[in-house]
């Protein structure tokens, strides 16, 4: 199972599958959901509602209160589960003792869906897709990346799941 990070949905929007130019991505991808492969989790949702643009009313239409083939929602209710919460307690432990990240951006990173996405992952054996690059050598920022290889979550970018899930438009 794949769980997609905030950013793959805006980047997908703002760049190369807007839906007047691409409106087949997003069919497809709302295909991936009914089979079950691909879902998100209720900070992501919540993330995009706060956008209030045209990929919210998407979101709200297609994602947010459907469910897969089986009846399983598309959306997890990562917040709500007990394994979920212990990862998200144990990350959150090692980002803050992790003297390499500065303080503002330890606060920033516990303060978004990032996190939850990361544990989620690490909770269900689940891929992260994000569009986030691992940082370089020194950076002072945490990202989705170097936390998931600290912690043994797979990841990949959004291209590299389309690749795998068989996703052409």
């Amino acid at each position: 199972m794949y769980i997609m990070d905030t950013n793959t949905f805006i980047t997908a929007k703002n760049t190369f599958y807007a839906y007047d130019i691409v409106p087949s991505f997003w069919l497809t991808l709302l295909g991936m959901f009914k089979t079950g492969k691909v879902k998100v989790i209720d900070a992501v949702a919540d993330e995009i509602a706060d956008g209030k643009d045209d990929l919210t009313e998407w979101f709200g239409e297609n994602i947010k209160k459907s469910a897969d083939d089986a009846g399983r929602a598309y959306v997890i209710q990562a917040k709500q589960d007990g394994t979920v919460l212990q990862y998200y307690q144990n990350i959150a432990n090692l980002i803050m003792k992790n003297a390499q990240y500065n303080d503002a951006a330890k606060e920033w990173f516990l303060s978004r869906a990032d996190l939850w996405l990361i544990a989620t992952g690490k909770a269900l054996n689940a891929t992260v897709v994000t569009q986030e690059k691992m940082p370089g050598k020194g950076t002072t920022k945490v990202k989705i990346p170097d936390i998931c290889q600290q912690v043994g979550v797979k990841y990949v970018n959004l291209y590299d799941m389309m690749r795998t899930v068989g996703i052409k438009i």
